[in-house]
């Protein structure tokens, strides 16, 4: 399960069919979001052909671990990507950290239900938007009691990817269509293949028209599930590409 929380109402005038939306997306089955929560945000690659990130890796080294709630909390906060690490033109979005743990699965279904993450430590996800509202990313840090119960929700999230082809959320009108894995096995640094997902939000909360592109990246190392979620209206590849990079960037600050 992968997908950032909706964005919350952006401000400014109501948009038409194709201007930004006035009320939640859902780029789908966040295993964070909540019903009303929001999503991320703009995701600028970290390479110098792109937009400019300003990302700088922080640590490296060995994979630290985590034995207690504030030693996950101090890592969650060193490791989840902030505005100012996506330079000049990115946002809080509102609200922009969320801490609780809660993990969305898909159900017999294939409808979004809500758990409680009882093999937590720590959790923690913010919500980054674009300022003109064309591209939201939320990065996730999950810190588990031990690396066997991270690689036991992460093969749960996958599987979820592999079985449901559409969706629909149990707390609002979303509908995702779409939806698929993604090979990015090239992605280097992590103990298990890093796992993508990709799908189209056709429905926003609302249950009005939608057509916005996610793609949710996802790694494991040790005790630690990283993932960014890159949303936006358009360029499904180029969301593919920037949350590759954020998470890369994500495991070096381990």
């Amino acid at each position: 399960m992968s997908i950032p929380p909706p964005p919350g109402p952006p401000p400014g005038p109501p948009s038409g069919p194709l201007g930004p939306p006035t009320v939640a997306l859902s780029p789908r089955r966040p295993w964070w979001r909540r019903s009303g929560v929001v999503a991320g945000a703009v995701v600028v690659v970290a390479v110098a052909a792109v937009a400019a990130l300003v990302l700088a890796r922080r640590g490296g080294g060995n994979t630290p671990s985590a034995g207690t709630p504030a030693q996950a909390r101090d890592i969650t906060r060193r490791v989840t990507l902030t505005p100012a690490d996506w330079g000049p033109d990115a946002v809080r979005n509102d609200p922009y950290e969320n801490d609780d743990k809660v993990v969305l699965v898909a159900d017999d279904g294939c409808k979004v239900v809500r758990q409680p993450g009882v093999n937590m430590l720590g959790y923690l996800d913010r919500n980054v938007r674009k300022k003109d509202l064309t591209e939201y990313v939320t990065s996730t840090v999950m810190v588990y009691r031990d690396a066997g119960l991270a690689q036991a929700d992460a093969a749960r999230f996958r599987a979820d990817a592999q079985r449901c082809g559409k969706e629909s959320d149990t707390g609002s009108k979303a509908r995702w269509e779409d939806i698929h894995e993604v090979d990015i096995s090239t992605l280097k640094g992590f103990d298990d293949v890093v796992t993508a997902e990709e799908g189209r939000l056709t429905v926003d909360t609302a249950g009005r028209k939608a057509d916005w592109y996610y793609t949710t990246v996802t790694g494991r190392t040790g005790q630690f599930l990283l993932q960014v979620t890159v949303l936006r209206d358009a360029s499904p590849g180029q969301n593919r590409e920037e949350a590759q990079n954020a998470l890369t960037v994500m495991r070096g600050r381990l």
